[in-house]
């Protein structure tokens, strides 16, 4: 049997990184399924085009605003807690030929209108997109050998101010874009917080005593419970559920955002 071994890209080793770091995480997940009824028929009418998933985001990010106890990190024996609302999300990046997986921020994502979210997923989908060069010791630490570069980073993550600079604290994932499925997925990410949107599917369910169909939006939230008590969590959780099902967000005038 041919076959060829080409060595791991560059650019997918901070992603490894992140999954063992993961690994050592305590995660609760709670498992949704949305009614998408309202949000829906204002996105299809939407002036210019808002995507699922910057809704999505836009919604936990007005959720997290609500909630700030949900935005912080473990460090060591430490909670650091943030005082802006930024989210991250993957996006796949299409760029001479290549498509490679790419973390970026949405900067005070509860400032932001769903359409300004899309705007800058779209961006973030084409071109070379942003130069990831960390500087300082988080620069040295990533050209360090594999194994030893997740022992340093797990060490140094033990650190207030360097945990700070780890990114956001909750993050939004998609996996809607595989055609056909329906369903939750069970994330392991270095997040405190990470929603993960799948399919819309038309479903059966019962409302006022009748069975009818409606489109139902599964969600995956994973709480990091060394962070997280499970009764934040579900406050949390039932605000965000209202969030997306009235599809308030799409109708909300967004704060400036601060320079």
């Amino acid at each position: 049997m041919a076959y060829v071994v080409r060595a791991v890209p560059r650019e997918r080793q901070p992603i490894l990184d992140r999954l063992a770091g993961a690994s050592r995480r305590f995660p609760v997940h709670a498992l949704l399924e949305l009614d998408v009824t309202a949000p829906m028929a204002r996105i299809a009418a939407s002036e210019p085009h808002v995507s699922w998933t910057a809704f999505v985001i836009a919604s936990v990010a007005r959720a997290v605003a609500m909630h700030p106890e949900v935005n912080a990190r473990k460090a060591g024996n430490a909670i650091v807690s943030f005082d802006r609302v930024d989210i991250g999300a993957t996006v796949e990046r299409h760029w001479q030929g290549r498509t490679v997986l790419d973390a970026i921020t949405v900067a005070d994502a509860d400032r932001q209108s769903c359409a300004t979210i899309s705007q800058t997923l779209q961006c973030a989908k084409h071109g070379p997109g942003e130069l990831h060069r960390p500087s300082g010791l988080i620069g040295a630490l990533i050209r360090l050998p594999g194994p030893l570069r997740r022992t340093a980073i797990r060490v140094a993550a033990t650190r207030p101010d360097i945990a700070a600079t780890f990114g956001p604290a909750v993050g939004v994932t998609s996996i809607g874009m595989f055609a056909g499925g329906w369903g939750w997925a069970i994330p392991l990410a270095p997040l405190t917080v990470i929603a993960t949107v799948g399919r819309i599917a038309d479903r059966s369910v019962v409302r006022d005593g009748v069975v009818v169909v409606r489109p139902m939006l599964p969600l995956t939230l994973s709480f990091d419970h060394a962070v997280i008590d499970g009764a934040p969590a579900a406050r949390f959780t039932q605000t965000l559920s209202t969030l997306i099902e009235t599809g308030v967000v799409l109708e909300e005038i967004p704060l400036p955002v601060e320079p």
